[in-house]
């Protein structure tokens, strides 16, 4: 896989395919081969072009590698863009890598040529949520053991806010994840952290397709739904992977 550098790390990407480039943006605990089946359908019309984020698969983390930013991911996105795209994408982000997309198309526009946002866990939209938040950090305030003890309750399940649907990851994905337990702690709970420009989301100048499955859990089928009736020249849709996550079970799903 090729790399560039971008803000101190070396970020792996690979590409596939040829026109129009679509950025693939993975979500925690994952790493760019997931958007495997989704490149291999985009690949007669598009260049899809995959990456792992800092601290996953291929890609470095910064020495001491602790905490991570919507914004500082969004930045790392933008080099890709600049640089392997060779311009303006639509950027496909999941997960949190729906956000970080989500980021990029409002702060930087003339990078991005439309977005599709899966699953984008936004739950600061969703004021009941802020008790799901404080149950979930009380979770892992009483795991007893190490980092990987921590990456385990995040991957069963059992955070359904910090971590809503990550039990449908493929085994390969979690197994990855439990390999790079710093990166997964230096992720939880940023995307409800990220300072969402509201007055931003009313004046989008591009347009979105915002992506839930019949697997999606509630709270993240809520938090897509008010994120649509917030951002301009948004779509949602919804599909039906057969109960796996929508990229990776409805990978012909139109860009």
């Amino acid at each position: 896989m090729p790399t560039l550098q971008a803000r101190g790390v070396e970020v792996a990407w690979s590409e596939r395919g040829e026109g129009p480039p679509v950025l693939l943006i993975h979500e925690t605990a994952a790493v760019g081969l997931i958007w495997e089946p989704l490149a291999t359908a985009l690949s007669d019309r598009a260049r899809a072009i995959s990456y792992d984020r800092r601290g996953w698969g291929a890609s470095t983390a910064p020495d001491g590698y602790q905490r991570t930013t919507v914004e500082e991911q969004s930045e790392d996105a933008a080099a890709l863009v600049e640089r392997a795209a060779g311009g303006p994408a639509v950027v496909c982000g999941a997960g949190l890598g729906a956000v970080i997309a989500l980021d990029l198309m409002l702060r930087r526009p003339d990078l991005v040529s439309g977005a599709m946002l899966i699953e984008p866990p936004l739950l600061q939209l969703l004021p009941p949520a802020t008790e799901a938040l404080s149950d979930d950090r009380r979770r892992l305030e009483a795991v007893a053991g190490g980092a990987g003890d921590v990456v385990d309750l995040y991957l069963s399940g059992a955070l359904p806010a910090l971590g809503p649907g990550v039990s449908r990851l493929p085994g390969p994905m979690a197994a990855a994840a439990r390999e790079r337990p710093a990166s997964v702690l230096a992720e939880l709970g940023i995307a409800s952290a990220w300072r969402m420009p509201l007055s931003r989301l009313a004046s989008a100048e591009r347009e979105s397709l915002i992506v839930t499955a019949d697997s999606t859990p509630p709270l993240l089928r809520d938090a897509a739904a008010a994120l649509s009736g917030r951002l301009a020249d948004a779509v949602a849709r919804q599909v039906d992977p057969g109960g796996e996550l929508p990229h990776v079970g409805a990978a012909g799903l139109e860009v």
